[in-house]
């Protein structure tokens, strides 16, 4: 069951993958970010998104224990990344509102985590999904981790020509002085 179950789940990541990569050969016709609340893009992205996430919580805990982290210092580190990510990820869908966290069109945001981050939400979710794998001590989970880091890693490449589109010139100076994911902050030119 177990392992059906890691193939299901995988399916739909790999899926969620194709998806985005889609996306960034093809931006005219992008399913990510989707073109509308109601678009059959919106509502196949966010329900691979949600089932991959149930799924990996699933084959933790019924994968658990399999891997190469036994110690006891694995719930502290798996806990804390857990926590820490959904608190950043949070502090980013709070900052940008869930109306454009969702992939619609909003204002610009260049505040909060998104002075440090483009992608705030996105950083979060690869310390979610890392101290997943990390507190259940799954080899299964740690695959579907690194396939689900892997998708988070390639949004904002989808994402960011509709950005361009959208905001112009303003998103790219936002981009010359911040990181996609995580860096140094370089200094305003102007």
């Amino acid at each position: 069951m177990t392992l059906a179950a890691f193939i299901i789940v995988l399916a739909i990541e790999l899926l969620l993958a194709g998806s985005l990569l889609a996306s960034m050969v093809w931006p005219e016709k992008r399913i990510w970010p989707p073109p509308g609340r109601f678009s059959w893009q919106f509502w196949w992205i966010w329900s691979l998104t949600i089932l991959s996430l149930l799924g990996l919580f699933a084959i933790a805990a019924l994968d658990g224990n399999t891997f190469l982290f036994a110690h006891w210092s694995r719930f502290v580190l798996g806990g804390s990344l857990f926590v820490g990510g959904s608190v950043f990820a949070m502090w980013g869908v709070v900052t940008l509102s869930w109306h454009a966290s969702s992939g619609l069109k909003a204002k610009l945001i260049t505040t909060g985590p998104y002075r440090y981050t483009r992608n705030p939400q996105y950083v979060g979710d690869f310390a979610i999904l890392l101290g997943v794998a990390v507190f259940s001590n799954s080899l299964l989970a740690m695959i579907l981790t690194i396939v689900g880091i892997g998708c988070f890693w390639m949004a904002p490449f989808a994402e960011e020509p509709w950005l361009r589109q959208q905001y112009g010139q303003a998103y790219d100076e936002y981009c010359r002085t911040v990181p996609r994911f995580f860096g140094v902050r370089k200094a305003n030119p102007h």
